[in-house]
């Protein structure tokens, strides 16, 4: 094929699940998705249970989400955007402590290979995703990417617009970073108590 037009076939993928979720757990979704467009702090916190993981630092219950999340205003609007980056993306049915449960997103939810390192994975989102030459929306496309896994190559710059990555076949470039997102971002377990009643289970970022 030609450079521009050619597809990643090497790589693992992971793709968005199709599977309609039960009645109970897309009632706990839309709910959950109310919360976070009303920025209703009281209302999250209201979800938390006492031992709800918050951080790999120690930090549980709603003493740990007022300290990471309700401490200034800086803290409060991360949060928002975080939930509404994972509720952007599907969820996946689970079951959690012997109970139904939602897992999002799916990029953490869903099996991974064996031999994916989870620090450098970055997995790309959509269909036929370009991987550019440069890190620019006008720059040559080298591959057309679908639900690939990929890994993140650390070159020393900040975070921005773009990411670089390589290849199984060892070939690097530039794919938007909004397209993709690390299997261990923030995401979050929630449990189905029942009769409409929901809590989190863990809501964290990192491993």
């Amino acid at each position: 094929m030609a450079v521009g037009t050619a597809v990643a076939t090497d790589n693992p993928v992971l793709v968005p699940p199709v599977e309609t979720l039960p009645p109970a757990l897309q009632a706990i979704r839309a709910d959950l998705q109310r919360i976070v467009a009303a920025r209703d702090l009281r209302a999250l916190r209201a979800h938390v249970r006492d031992d709800t993981t918050l951080s790999f630092g120690g930090d549980t219950g709603p003493g740990g989400f007022d300290a990471l999340w309700a401490s200034d205003p800086a803290a409060t609007q991360r949060l928002w955007q975080e939930l509404e980056a994972i509720l952007a993306l599907p969820g996946v049915a689970q079951e959690e402590e012997g109970r139904d449960a939602y897992c999002a997103p799916y990029v953490f939810c869903l099996p991974h290979a064996a031999d994916i390192d989870v620090f450098d994975a970055q997995v790309v989102l959509g269909r036929d995703v370009a991987l550019r030459e440069q890190p620019d929306g006008q720059s040559p496309v080298l591959a057309r990417i679908s639900h690939a896994v990929v890994t993140r190559v650390d070159d020393g710059a900040e975070p921005g617009d773009w990411m670089r990555v390589r290849l199984a076949s060892g070939r690097e470039g530039f794919i938007a970073t909004h397209l993709v997102r690390s299997p261990i971002d923030y995401r979050f377990s929630i449990i189905d108590e029942g009769a409409g009643r929901w809590k989190f289970q863990y809501f964290v970022a990192g491993d």
